[in-house]
C-alpha cells in the first residue's frame, strides 16, 4: 500500500493542506521543515487517518473535535487507487 495524497483538511495547526506523494517510483518521500513547522502534527495526523482520531486528541486546538477532517488516497501493489 502506498500513500499518493494526504489531505490535512482540519487537524492540529493545518487547514486545507494537501500533500502530494504520487510522483516517483521508489515510494520514499521525506517531509522536512523547521521547528514548529508541523512535522509532528502531520505524523499524528497520519496515524489518526489510518487508525482513527483519538477522542482525547490534543490536535483540536484550532478546530473543534467534531470538525477535524483528514483524507488520503492510497494505491495498492496493482496500481489501483
Amino acid at each position: 500500500m502506498r500513500i499518493d495524497a494526504f489531505n490535512l483538511g482540519r487537524f492540529g495547526p493545518f487547514t486545507d493542506v494537501n500533500l502530494d506523494f504520487s510522483q516517483g517510483d521508489h515510494g520514499l518521500h521525506v517531509v522536512y521543515g523547521g521547528n514548529r513547522a508541523g512535522k509532528s502534527s502531520s505524523l499524528r495526523a497520519l496515524q489518526a487517518a489510518l487508525f482513527g482520531i483519538d477522542a482525547r486528541t490534543e490536535d483540536n486546538f484550532v478546530h473543534q473535535y467534531s470538525a477535524l477532517r483528514l483524507g488520503m488516497t492510497l494505491r495498492n501493489a496493482a496500481g489501483e487507487s
